[in-house]
Parts: C-alpha cells; structure tokens; sequence
C-alpha cells in the first residue's frame, strides 16, 4: 500500500537537498539527515547518519524511511544498492545544469506532497534571475573564473547552474565553453583565459589568516591574476532554494561600483 506523501518519511543525504526540503514546507517528514544537513538551523533533534560518503546503512533502515533522497553519486553506488536490494525506495537526484537544479525543486516537491510549494520556488528563482539580469544590462561585463579546489585545480564549467548565475549577475564565466560541470584545468589555461576576476572559494577554517588573507596571499605570486576575490561556499555554489541571493552575491563581487545587490 503506498503511503500518502503527507505521512512520507524522508532520509536526506544532502545539505542542498534538506535545505529545499525545508523551503519547502517538509520538517516534520525528515526523520533523517547526513551529519552536514544537521548543522542546518532546527534540525539537531533529526538522527544523523553520518558523513555524506559512508553513511550508516543499518541506522538508516532502522529509520523506517519511505524514501531516502540523495545527490547521484559514484561513490554511494553500493549504499544505494544495499538499501534497495532491502526493499528501500532510493531517489538520486541530479542537479548540475540551473534546468536540472529547478527540475528537482520539482522532484522534491512531488515526494512530499508540496508541488504547490515547488512551483513557487521555481517561478520566483526564475523571476528574480530575470530581474537582476535586467538590472544589469548596462554594465561592463566581467569575465570571471570560479575556483572550487586549487590543487588540483578545479573550476565552474559551462554545464553547471553556476554559470548561469554569473550571466545572470552580468559576468561572463571564462569556462563556459567547457561541457563539464566542474572541470579540471591547468594554472597555464586558467592564466590563457585571462579572467578579469578570479572567484575563490577556497579557505582553511584552522588557519589564523581570515579568507580574504588567505586567498589573496596564495594568488598574489601570479602576476597574471587581475583581481581575486574571496567566495564562500553557500547561495552561489550549493543548487538550494536561494539561487537568486547567490546571484545578487556574484553581483556585487563582479560589480562593486553597483554598491549593494537588490533586495526582495
């Protein structure tokens, strides 16, 4: 017998999943989280499973869940195996493109009885990317690199719902024309593409130096680099519900002669 979406038991496996879950409406339906999605604000009474990559597979079929919901992912391939040869329903989600980002809003929304909700979320996502690329039409637009891991490097490609924000933010990414979401470049091909911006977002939480120290301290020794600037991960980075605040983010580190992005 199917159980009705509103009574669904949902498992999480992924901070960007629950935090749309939670936009969505779903609290009381999580009765499981991967040990990251914890740290989101309301959720420390939620049974944790674990690291994203080795979750705990007795604790998670002990939950009862209807359904365990997850990012696709090569190295949980014998997790997901194991739970479904144990008659658990296992839905991976595959969020790359801004299209396949809105598409899961969608999924999500199906799963636990909130298609209403889903909706609006997407249409808002939609509207407010429309707006602010509106907004900055007549700027400059500025050529930019996001990296995402220095050693190896590691960048935004074209493939990937961050290349869609920083065209809707009035830039232009330098790696648009690679098909991988997150490709691995070479320093000399980051240098040949002459970003006007370099986009870091990577930090050492244990170093006494504060982000921007950090970053600015690593890409000083290359005289190439025109301008770096530090990017945390979260809005601009995680495919969650706040696409257009990370939008408005990469705004105003492409444009700070705009001053402060928009507000809604």
């Amino acid at each position: 017998m199917e159980v009705p979406k509103a009574e669904a038991r949902i498992i999480s496996l992924s901070p960007s999943i629950t935090r749309v879950l939670l936009h969505l409406g779903a609290r009381e339906q999580l009765v499981g989280v991967d040990r990251y999605s914890q740290e989101v604000s309301g959720l420390d009474d939620v049974p944790s499973l674990g690291a994203l990559f080795n979750p705990d597979i007795e604790r998670t079929i002990e939950l009862n869940p209807t359904v365990v919901v997850a990012v696709h992912s090569a190295a949980q391939r014998d997790f997901f195996r194991i739970l479904r040869e144990r008659g658990v329903r296992v839905e991976e989600i595959e969020a790359y493109s801004l299209d396949e980002v809105l598409t899961s809003f969608e999924t999500l929304g199906s799963l636990v009885g909130h298609e209403s909700e889903a909706e609006a979320l997407i249409e808002s996502v939609q509207l407010e990317l429309e707006e602010l690329a509106e907004s900055v039409e007549s700027v400059p637009i500025v050529r930019v690199a996001i990296v995402l891991e220095r050693e190896p490097l590691y960048v935004v490609g074209g493939a990937n719902f961050i290349n869609a924000l920083i065209e809707a933010s009035g830039g232009e990414n330098v790696f648009a024309d690679l098909d991988s979401p997150y490709p691995q470049v070479s320093l000399e091909t980051l240098a040949d593409r002459a970003p006007d911006v370099v986009l870091d977002t990577v930090f050492d939480p244990s170093s006494s130096e504060a982000p921007e120290e950090q970053i600015r301290g690593f890409w000083k020794r290359y005289s190439w680099v025109k301008r770096v600037e530090p990017l945390r991960h979260g809005a601009a980075t995680l495919p969650g519900p706040d696409l257009a605040d990370g939008a408005r983010q990469l705004m105003e580190k492409l444009h700070p002669e705009l001053g402060q992005p928009i507000e809604r």
